[in-house]
């Protein structure tokens, strides 16, 4: 089982998430949020841990290599993102912490799409 977690209450992670269930050809992924019961009883998240974690059997990863191998996993198409492996990970989480930082300023939404019958299915509780 493969599971991304991520901030239900930012809007760039909630774009994303979107854009991972509707790509996704996985059956084995599914999504959950840091404040779901599945969380709290399956994962230790530090408190100051802001990035999306994706879970893959026994490990979990964080930042810019969450990103490349999560997106490795929804789909063939986007298997090719491995290569971003061969930046420095200093540098690609740099971008990833950046960009983070500044989501705010380029993700605004007013109110939250409902979820689709995808999202449900793949949403742990």
């Amino acid at each position: 089982m493969k599971v991304l977690i991520y901030d239900g209450e930012c809007n760039m992670c909630s774009v994303f998430v979107r854009f991972v269930v509707r790509m996704n050809k996985n059956p084995d992924l599914f999504i959950t949020d840091f404040n779901s019961d599945w969380t709290a009883r399956n994962v230790r998240i530090r408190r100051d841990t802001d990035s999306v974690i994706f879970i893959s059997g026994l490990h979990q990863q964080l930042y810019s290599d969450a990103v490349i191998d999560l997106l490795s996993e929804i789909h063939w198409l986007f298997k090719p993102a491995r290569i971003l492996k061969f930046i420095p990970k200093v540098l690609r989480d740099k971008i990833y912490q950046v960009t983070a930082e500044n989501r705010h300023r380029f993700f605004k939404t007013a109110s939250c799409p409902l979820p689709s019958e995808k999202f449900k299915h793949m949403y742990l509780k």
